[in-house]
This record gives C-alpha cells, sequence and structure tokens, in this order.
C-alpha cells in the first residue's frame, strides 16, 4: 500500500521519495575509509597478508598508516589505551566496511581465509549485494 518508492526511518516520520527531485552528485566514490584501531602491528598484518593490499604511507606523529589494493585505500589510526571497543548498537561510528569481490568464489575464498584467521571475528555470514 502507499509509495512504494518511499523509504521511512524507523526514527523518524519523514518519507524520503526515491525518485525525489535532487541535484546531481558531484562525489565519484570513496578515496578512502580512515579506521581505528588497537592493535596496529595485527590490522597492518591482516591487510597486507591476508587481504592483499599494500603499505602506502605512514605518518608516525599521527600514528597512522595507509594501504591500498589499487583500487580502494584504508588508513589505520591507533587508538588511545583507553579507547572503548565498537558495539555495532551502543556506540556511534562505522558499522561496517564492505568489500567488493570480482565474483561469488572469490567471496566465498575470501570469506574462508577470514574465517580462519587468528582473532578474526565475523557477526554475519555471506550477503551478497548487486549493485
Amino acid at each position: 500500500e502507499g509509495n512504494q518508492n518511499q523509504t521511512t526511518s524507523p526514527c523518524t516520520t519523514t518519507a524520503i521519495a526515491m525518485d525525489a527531485k535532487k541535484p546531481a552528485s558531484l562525489i565519484r566514490g570513496v578515496h578512502h575509509i580512515g579506521l581505528t584501531v588497537n592493535d596496529m602491528d595485527a590490522t597492518l598484518k591482516f591487510f597486507i597478508e591476508v587481504l592483499g593490499y599494500s603499505l602506502k604511507s605512514h605518518v608516525p606523529a599521527d600514528p597512522s598508516y595507509a594501504v591500498s589494493n589499487g583500487k580502494s585505500m584504508i588508513t589505520l589510526w591507533h587508538a588511545n589505551e583507553n579507547a572503548r571497543p565498537f558495539h555495532r548498537k551502543k556506540i556511534v561510528g562505522l558499522h561496517h566496511l564492505a568489500l567488493r569481490v570480482s565474483s561469488e568464489a572469490a567471496l566465498n575464498q575470501l570469506y574462508d581465509v577470514i574465517s580462519k584467521y587468528p582473532g578474526a571475528k565475523i557477526e554475519f555470514g555471506i550477503e551478497i549485494m548487486l549493485l
């Protein structure tokens, strides 16, 4: 019932028409995503040895690192000692990072590798999203 081209936020009563008039976007993609991490060594090892990224830069003063696979860049920032761990329902912040793969076979292969990686926690199973 009603207009099926509308989404309603669960927190408000504001409905936004999917086909509403809007300006042309000047955004051409995401340049990079910044993640704050507790264990920089383990995180760098994971991105480089498991996901195939390369180290691109390091800024000791921050301290931060940038890793890239030539298609996406992720900056890694070291958290303070008293940083609280993220909880997707209790702390506002990055909910998740979805990485594009070339095929369903590649997705299954990557899932298998990550699920066996020491310390890796996969909260949800594989989800295929077509865009």
